[in-house]
């Protein structure tokens, strides 16, 4: 996953490990089986990858998987 390019035609890096454009988000209640053991593979697999875009601050969610089209976020005001 090299790049994407956000709607406001920046082009988002991904290639950086780790990279700064990309966020990890888990829920709350999947977390919490990993509160007395971390296995951080696990806990990866669990989680969903967000993009952010550094430029405009849209979140592209991509909850399932990076092959599919993400859910789009952006802010109302700056």
């Amino acid at each position: 996953m090299p790049k994407v390019v956000c709607l406001c035609k920046e082009v988002i890096n991904l290639s950086d490990i780790p990279s700064p454009n990309q966020l990890l988000m888990i829920e709350d209640v999947k977390y919490d089986k990993y509160f007395d053991s971390i296995d951080a593979e696990k806990l990866y697999e669990e989680m969903t990858l967000v993009v952010r875009c550094q430029n405009c601050k849209r979140l592209y969610v991509y909850e399932n998987g990076f092959e599919n089209d993400p859910l789009i976020y952006s802010l109302d005001r700056p």
